[in-house]
């Protein structure tokens, strides 16, 4: 059922999408798509250039290698960019906290450069409790606060009810656009047995055999990583990576049933927290005995504690840095954790009780570090001073070919590793990726040509894999982009239109051909931009709770049938800014 939307906090929260002023002389600015390198990127680009070039815009499209499109769109170089992200655990919150103006992960750069002094947002948090007030504020002072209340909120209704308020001012704005829902689209060879992935997209391969056999596998993800330190990486090929290479507190399992389980790793065990008389809650873990780094040092309590500190440390400034927000202390020098070697215990205090704790164990930015890291920023680019504690260690890395994990005997649990050496090969090339697959050179390749997809569906059915993957895949507006150049327009009513603008261009794109004709992966069109898979209050679906329309779900009619009609309301919008709208 609908959720009702007539509390009088959206009244006021929400942003009236006003026609207002402007010449009609203004005519559209030419807009450049920046995406990265692969063909169903450029095939999904090439599809919004020609559905935008139908109504008179002109868009071009520009490319660029995954590491530096990935600087580009977070420096905010750029106009409109295509953008994809997964779930990090089962909890919205993951979708919506990355736009907090202080968020490494907040490409569209809300509350940045020019934004950051815009006062036009609303927001009214007494219905919740708090009182929080504000008319007319800049984007700190609004969505990073209901942000903040909402990490800190136990009542269920009132948590999910405001972060549907949250999701609500983002799809105001207009600078996130869904267009499909994820699955997670790979090609696994029939020899393979014991391979698993989760349902962010990381791939497990420990406990895999090729025929039988556990000598060797070759597979591909990606191309060459970013970085691997578990504290900066913000990539799931990456991720797939260092679960292999790291055993935090807590990891990703398959139970005896084949279902996906949280459960402890390099802890003894996953311990329920005690509840303070603040609100807050500690929990006390006691590490393994006997674990050593990959270099044969003791892996020692402290080793978690030091790193989380330096994960969530401003001066390193990592995207993800703000996963611990949920603990108590977070912003200042030091979070509420603390260890016991000689005990080997760890104490930890987050801010309140949260469902998905034992998730963010399990994400890499939880994981240790050894204090060689510490001060050598190069330390994760090589073998030599990659040390590590987890299932497998780097024994080559040829950089741009190929890196070579190598079963790690100093792991606590390596007798349940069966898998000798991963061959993880690097490359983003799809076609070549399907050559080596087709040859047998590469059993697993997680990516492959969008126009190959019909004929492996048919010819490879036992190995083209389609699994439930947790993400939305979008575009986004670079919220400091002038999209009325020339316009009388200025501050508040300038950005007004140009929401009610960025709006009616989503309406130009069809969905359901994108996720049919382009991407062929059985994805799901998208109207929102929380994914699918997420559970509200309510029980139901997150998205299915989302928009405040009673005919469909969601923020759009993403309906084969009112793809026309949505044309018909954006271009009647655009009229009334630009001169060169045709239709």
């Amino acid at each position: 059922m609908k959720r009702i939307l007539a509390l009088a906090l959206v009244a006021v929260m929400m942003l009236a999408l006003v026609a207002c002023g402007g010449s009609k002389t203004v005519t559209t600015p030419t807009l450049t798509y920046l995406y990265n390198e692969g063909d169903a990127h450029k095939a999904i680009g090439e599809y919004l250039q020609s559905a935008l070039a139908a109504a008179g815009i002109t868009m071009n499209l520009e490319t660029q290698e995954w590491n530096t499109f990935l600087n580009t769109r977070k420096d905010g170089n750029y106009s409109v960019a295509r953008n994809g992200w997964l779930a990090d655990y089962n909890d919205p919150i993951c979708f919506l906290d990355m736009w907090t103006s202080g968020s490494g992960n907040n490409d569209v750069q809300f509350g940045k450069g020019a934004h950051a002094d815009l006062k036009m947002y609303s927001i009214d948090l007494t219905p919740y409790g708090y009182d929080d007030k504000v008319e007319n504020g800049t984007w700190a002072e609004t969505y990073d606060v209901l942000i903040s209340r909402i990490k800190s909120c136990t009542d269920t209704n009132n948590r999910y009810a405001m972060m549907h308020l949250a999701e609500d001012m983002l799809m105001a704005t207009g600078c996130i656009v869904p267009l499909y829902y994820y699955t997670d689209l790979y090609m696994l060879d029939d020899s393979v047995q014991g391979f698993y992935s989760n349902p962010l997209g990381y791939k497990y391969l420990m406990k895999a055999s090729v025929a039988g056999k556990t000598d060797t596998i070759s597979v591909c993800l990606a191309s060459e990583p970013d970085t691997l330190d578990p504290a900066l990486n913000s990539a799931v090929d990456g991720a797939t990576m260092i679960a292999h290479l790291f055993s935090g507190l807590a990891k990703w399992d398959q139970d005896a049933n084949g279902n996906l389980v949280i459960v402890a790793d390099a802890a003894e065990s996953l311990p329920e927290g005690v509840l303070n008389a603040d609100g807050t809650v500690t929990y006390t873990y006691t590490i393994k005995a006997g674990m050593k780094w990959s270099n044969g040092d003791e892996v020692k309590a402290s080793d978690f504690v030091n790193a989380w500190n330096r994960a969530a440390s401003a001066d390193l400034g990592a995207d993800y840095g703000y996963m611990f927000e949920v603990v108590d202390g977070y912003g200042t020098d030091k979070l509420n954790a603390t260890a016991d070697d000689a005990a080997r215990t760890i104490t930890i205090t987050i801010s309140n009780a949260i469902s998905y704790w034992n998730e963010l164990l399990a994400f890499p930015t939880y994981f240790p570090v050894h204090s060689s890291a510490y001060g050598n920023e190069a330390w994760a680019t090589e073998p030599a001073t990659y040390i590590c504690n987890g299932p497998y260690t780097i024994s080559a890395w040829e950089h741009d070919s190929v890196i070579t994990l190598t079963k790690n005997a100093n792991y606590h649990d390596a007798a349940n590793v069966t898998m000798n050496e991963i061959k993880m090969f690097l490359s983003d090339d799809a076609n070549n990726m399907l050559s080596n697959f087709k040859n047998g050179s590469w059993l697993l390749i997680d990516d492959v040509p969008t126009n190959e997809i019909a004929t492996l569906k048919k010819d490879y059915a036992n190995e083209f894999v389609i699994a439930g993957q947790i993400g939305t895949y979008y575009v986004c507006w670079n919220v400091n982009e002038d999209l009325l150049p020339g316009s009388s327009l200025t501050g508040v009513e300038k950005e007004k239109a140009q929401q009610e603008i960025r709006n009616a261009i989503a309406l130009l794109f069809d969905r359901n051909y994108i996720v049919n004709d382009v991407a062929q992966g059985g994805q799901l069109p998208a109207s929102s931009f929380v994914a699918m898979g997420m559970t509200d209050a309510d029980g139901n679906e997150f998205y299915k709770n989302a928009g405040d329309s009673d005919a469909y779900v969601g923020y759009y009619d993403v309906s084969e049938s009112a793809y026309a009609e949505n044309c018909e309301k954006a271009l009647e919008i655009l009229k009334k800014y630009y001169s060169n709208i045709k239709g």
